[in-house]
């Protein structure tokens, strides 16, 4: 393997570990904000209902499953990021076609199907909350949706392949 390969894998491998942080800190931030929606009193509660709620015909049930939401998302991009880093690191080892990469894509493929759908029922939340209809919303991001069903349609490819690859190696190794 040329020495660019190594490095750009193992760039990969350390970019996958910091995103998994961030994704940490932010869903320990909305965790945290989900816990104090029930928390606040005082003049903090009513600068929640004046700047927060009322403008936005929100309810504090409609938040705390935004909240909800949230944290399935960031769940979800973790165990992405998790699942990526192993197969990068497989491959630096010129593990190429080995079952635990084919186990790995599968996580990925489905928790990036459960980002998917966190994400598109936080749409459908947000036009409940905010007042606006619910094709006016997906007006607004279908292309977002899109982008991640066809990612999706990728890493389905990509388990394809690697399950195919899986498959003709272990028929290499029982012939030789």
């Amino acid at each position: 393997m040329k020495y660019l390969t190594k490095f750009v894998l193992k760039g990969l491998s350390l970019l996958s570990i910091v995103m998994q942080i961030i994704f940490s800190l932010a869903g320990a931030g909305v965790l945290f904000a989900g816990i104090m929606l029930f928390l606040v009193s005082g003049d903090a509660k009513s600068e929640l209902y004046q700047y927060v709620i009322k403008p936005e015909h929100l309810t504090r049930g409609t938040l705390l499953v935004g909240c909800f939401t949230a944290l399935i998302i960031f769940i979800s991009l973790i165990v992405v990021m998790r699942a990526l880093r192993k197969v990068l690191n497989n491959i630096y080892q010129k593990n190429y076609f080995v079952a635990d990469n084919l186990l790995n894509i599968k996580v990925m493929l489905a928790a990036w199907g459960i980002f998917t759908l966190a994400n598109v029922s936080s749409l459908i939340i947000f036009a409940g909350g905010s007042g606006r209809t619910l094709s006016r919303v997906f007006a607004d991001s279908w292309s977002q949706v899109g982008i991640y069903t066809i990612f999706l349609a990728i890493l389905y490819t990509l388990y394809l392949v690697f399950k195919y690859g899986v498959a003709l190696q272990t028929d290499s190794n029982t012939v030789i």
